[in-house]
């Protein structure tokens, strides 16, 4: 089954609805998501509430973007928080605390909020769609099967028009078997670059959060 694992809404930077991202991946043939917002689980209780709702044939393995002392950490699988600023084997201890994962993204994109190296964690996004030369990419798998840790994929999408450009096949029927799945590293690596016109959406969607909110990036609330 196919997943996007790393998909931003409008509940922190993104800036389309969870509604409209679930129905552009259903459109685009995704068996699974993850809504993983910066530092909040806003975006995976709305994702399941609607999912429930309208009766999509959608996974959703609930997660966030969380800010570590390093740099940002995917947690999948959890259904509370960590806080931020904790260091990343910290961050990754409290997600399998609450039987998930912690997956590095984009490890060393300067650019990126990158943590800068491989800690402790459950496995690797080994390809992000928004690297436009691949470097980071490639030098995140050479890790990763250095250190033999899973490889998964992921869009990094902050628009619907993105989502499943970065997939993760995965054997799985519902989330908590994806999460093990991932954990056990029965993953198939799929993904295309996000086009450029989409990385200047993205600088423009930016800009215009820290204007709207008084030069700061807004917080938000798990």
């Amino acid at each position: 089954m196919r997943f996007d694992l790393h998909v931003h809404s409008n509940c922190s930077d993104g800036r389309d609805e969870v509604r409209t991202i679930l129905r552009a991946a259903f459109r685009r043939g995704l068996g699974g998501l993850s809504i993983t917002d910066h530092d909040t689980l806003q975006g995976s209780l709305k994702a399941r509430k609607i999912i429930r709702e309208e009766k999509l044939d959608l996974i959703l393995i609930p997660g966030a973007e969380v800010t570590t002392s390093e740099g940002h950490l995917l947690c999948l699988g959890i259904e509370e928080l960590p806080p931020r600023g904790k260091s990343p084997e910290e961050t990754a201890d409290m997600a399998r605390g609450q039987g998930g994962i912690a997956i590095v993204p984009h490890p060393y994109h300067p650019f990126r909020h990158a943590i800068g190296r491989v800690p402790d964690c459950d496995a690797v996004e080994v390809y992000n769609s928004k690297h436009l030369f691949g470097i980071a990419n490639a030098r995140a798998r050479r890790e990763a099967k250095k250190r033999h840790l899973p490889m998964v994929a992921g869009s990094d999408s902050h628009f619907a028009a993105t989502v499943g450009l970065g997939v993760t096949e995965i054997p799985a029927s519902y989330a908590e078997e994806a999460v093990e799945a991932i954990r056990a590293g029965r993953t198939l690596v799929i993904g295309r670059r996000t086009p450029p016109r989409f990385f200047i959406g993205n600088t423009f969607q930016s800009i215009y959060l820290i204007v709207r909110n008084g030069g700061r990036k807004r917080q938000r609330k798990p």
